[in-house]
């Protein structure tokens, strides 16, 4: 499912999830992993891995750019891994000026390691432009966000953080 979190539908996505399962489709739930424990584990029953992105680390900075504490989200990630054992993939987008600095991304990697484990692939999202026009076209009021892309050096800086903890890590998706 895109465009959306799924967690925010649950009996819609554990219908969908549930069709795909039983035809022997291979499920992924792409989410931020905010949603009550109970939504949480009724909709992972029919996946076969969790794509769990990790916005920040820092519950302040995460309510700040994003609304809501981080407190949840972190906690169901590590239920998913100790309590379910649903393979999860942990994805990071790296945003210039938001999440990048690099005391985020070691805090970000030894919560990884640490509370799920060095065997959790690492996936780095580096911002991309593409959501800059949709903005454009919704002819949103105020002003449009307008943020460099990490260059090269930068996401590998990162990922070299990530890789002293112990974790293989990917740059993309």
């Amino acid at each position: 499912m895109g465009g959306g979190e799924p967690l925010a539908s649950p009996e819609f996505t554990v219908s969908l999830l549930r069709l795909c399962k039983n035809a022997g489709i291979h499920t992924v739930l792409d989410t931020c992993g905010y949603a009550r424990w109970e939504t949480i584990k009724q909709v992972v029953s029919y996946v076969d891995l969790v794509l769990y992105d990790f916005k920040h680390i820092d519950p302040v900075a995460h309510k700040e750019y994003t609304g809501v504490s981080n407190d949840i989200i972190l906690d169901n990630a590590r239920r998913i891994h100790h309590e379910l054992s649903i393979p999860l993939l942990a994805r990071i987008p790296v945003i210039p000026g938001y999440n990048d600095s690099l005391e985020n991304m070691k805090a970000t990697a030894r919560f990884v390691a640490m509370e799920l484990g060095t065997s959790t692939n690492v996936h780095l999202l580096p911002y991309h432009r593409l959501g800059e026009v949709k903005y454009a076209r919704l002819e949103k009021p105020g002003n449009p966000i307008s943020i460099e892309p990490p260059g090269e050096q930068k996401i590998a800086a990162i990922k070299l953080v990530f890789e002293s903890f112990g974790l293989k890590v990917h740059e993309g998706g």
